[in-house]
C-alpha cells in the first residue's frame, strides 16, 4: 500500500473517531517518509483528541519545522503553518497553559489573517481568563468573517452575560438560535439570563427546549426546577430536582434546592434527609445554603 493510500485511511479513521488506529496508520506513514508534514499534522490531531497533548505539541512542531524548511513555492504554505500553530495552541489550552495558547493562535493569525476558527478560539481563551471585553473583540472578528457562525454568537453572548450586559447577551443567543434552532446550549444560557431577569416563564420555555434537545442536561432540569420554585410551583420543582438527581445522584446543590422546596411543602422529614445528604456531599455548600 502506498503512502497516499495510507494517509487517506488515517484521515478516514480520524473522521470516524477511531483515533488510536489513526495514530497507528500515521506511524506507518512516518516510518516510510519521516519528512511528510501532513502525516505529523493528522497524527497530532488524533493525539489531541486522545488528550495526549505533549505528543500533539511535538507533532505540530514537526509540521512547523518541515513546512518552514520547505520551498516557499509550496501551495498554501501560510495556511498549513497557521493550522499547525492554531492546533498547537489548542493543545496548550487543554493543558491550561493559556499564555502559550494565546501566543500560538496569534502566530497562526499572522500567517492567515482570515482564520475564523482562530479568532473564535482566541475568544474562548480570553473568556476563560475572565477578559470578557477582549473575548468579545475576537468573537466580533470571527463573526465579521463568517456571519453564520452560531457558536461565535453564542459565546459572545456568554461574554456579555458575564459582563452583566443582559440585553446584548439575549440578542446574541437569539441570533445563534436563528442560525441553528437545534443549539441546546443557547436555549439553556438564554434561560439563565431570563432567570436573572426574573422572567421565569420565558426561562422555563427555554429550559424546556434545552431538555427536549438534550434529555440528559442535568443543569437544565434543576435550573427549570429553580424557576418553578420562584413561581411557587413547588410540585413541578420537585419533579425536576428528582429528575436531575436521577441522572446524577451526587449533585449536592440539587439536594439543597430540593430540601428548601420540601420544607415549603411541609415535608420536613424529606427536607432533613436532603439536608443530611447535602452535608455529606459538600459541608461548605450546606452552610452557604443554610445562611441564604
Amino acid at each position: 500500500m502506498d503512502i497516499q493510500e495510507l494517509i487517506k485511511q488515517g484521515i478516514s479513521r480520524n473522521l470516524h473517531g477511531d483515533f488510536e488506529n489513526a495514530i497507528s496508520i500515521f506511524n506507518q506513514v512516518i516510518e516510510l517518509d519521516s519528512d511528510l508534514a501532513e502525516a505529523y499534522y493528522h497524527r497530532g490531531h488524533a493525539c489531541l483528541k486522545l488528550s495526549a497533548f505533549d505528543q500533539a505539541i511535538a507533532d505540530y512542531q514537526k509540521v512547523i519545522t518541515i513546512t518552514q524548511n520547505s520551498p516557499q513555492t509550496i501551495t498554501n504554505i501560510h495556511i498549513d503553518l497557521a493550522k499547525a500553530f492554531h492546533s498547537r495552541g489548542l493543545a496548550y489550552f487543554n493543558q491550561n497553559n493559556y499564555q502559550a495558547a494565546i501566543t500560538e493562535i496569534q502566530q497562526a493569525l499572522e500567517y492567515y489573517p482570515d482564520f475564523v476558527a482562530a479568532y473564535s478560539n482566541l475568544g474562548n481563551i480570553f473568556h476563560v481568563l475572565g477578559n470578557y471585553q477582549q473575548a468579545i473583540i475576537q468573537y466580533n472578528q470571527a463573526i465579521k468573517l463568517n456571519s453564520q457562525l452560531a457558536a461565535a454568537y453564542h459565546n459572545r453572548g456568554n461574554s456579555y452575560y458575564s459582563l452583566q450586559e443582559y440585553k446584548q447577551a439575549i440578542a446574541n443567543y437569539d441570533q445563534a438560535l436563528k442560525i441553528d434552532p437545534q443549539f441546546a446550549e443557547a436555549y439553556y444560557n438564554r434561560g439563565l439570563v431570563m432567570v436573572n431577569q426574573q422572567e421565569y416563564q420565558q426561562a422555563i420555555s427555554d429550559f424546556n427546549q434545552a431538555i427536549k434537545l438534550d434529555p440528559n442536561d442535568v443543569q437544565a432540569y434543576y435550573q427549570r426546577g429553580l424557576a418553578y420554585s420562584n413561581l411557587g410551583n413547588y410540585e413541578k420543582a420537585i419533579v425536576d430536582y428528582d429528575q436531575a438527581l436521577k441522572i446524577n445522584p451526587i449533585l449536592p446543590i440539587v439536594y439543597g434546592l430540593r430540601a428548601k422546596v420540601r420544607h415549603q411543602l411541609g415535608d420536613y422529614e424529606g427536607a432533613i434527609a436532603d439536608s443530611n445528604k447535602l452535608m455529606q456531599l459538600n459541608p461548605e455548600l450546606a452552610l452557604e445554603i443554610h445562611r441564604s
